[in-house]
């Protein structure tokens, strides 16, 4: 028997998205811009899935076994791939296993809650709100020769009406 791909318990951004299987590894080991690029950004879509808390699981479920973590030299888009597949599916394991969409919807709604009760409590405590505290400036401006504007720590580059 033949197994064909279905979605029916797909997350429904997801299932909108890739209404196919995606190759999250690049399987077929081609990394030229056009072949791979399907593969790269459905990767960093699932990447990007997973919470800042949960960023690290591959390391902290692994440690005890003795893993160290990957040597910059061992690296290829592979094996890195592959690595983040599987620190999702520990995410996955960890804190979406069991639940339906609507209860995920549900915690993730209690959580900022209680995330913005901590918030008001500490701005209580301290005296101040988080807002009077300084934070560095978003925007850096860095103007170049023939007019070329980078702005920094958004990665967004242009041409500017200034002339340097």
């Amino acid at each position: 028997e033949k197994e064909e791909w279905n979605d029916s318990e797909c997350f429904p951004k997801w299932k909108e998205r890739y209404p196919t299987p995606p190759d999250l590894i690049g399987m077929s080991r081609i990394y030229s811009k056009e072949q791979d690029s399907p593969s790269l950004r459905s990767n960093e879509a699932l990447v990007r899935s997973i919470p800042a808390d949960n960023k690290q699981s591959l390391k902290t479920h692994l440690k005890p076994y003795g893993f160290t973590g990957y040597k910059y030299a061992e690296l290829t888009p592979n094996k890195t791939r592959r690595a983040q597949c599987a620190n999702w599916l520990l995410y996955y394991r960890e804190e979406l296993f069991g639940y339906t969409v609507e209860e995920l919807k549900e915690r993730r709604r209690l959580k900022r809650e209680a995330e913005e009760a901590e918030k008001k409590r500490k701005e209580e405590e301290e005296g101040k709100k988080a807002e009077d505290e300084w934070k560095p400036p978003v925007k850096e401006v860095l103007v170049l020769p023939r007019g070329i504007v980078r702005l920094h720590r958004r990665g967004i580059e242009g041409t500017s009406s200034i002339e340097a």
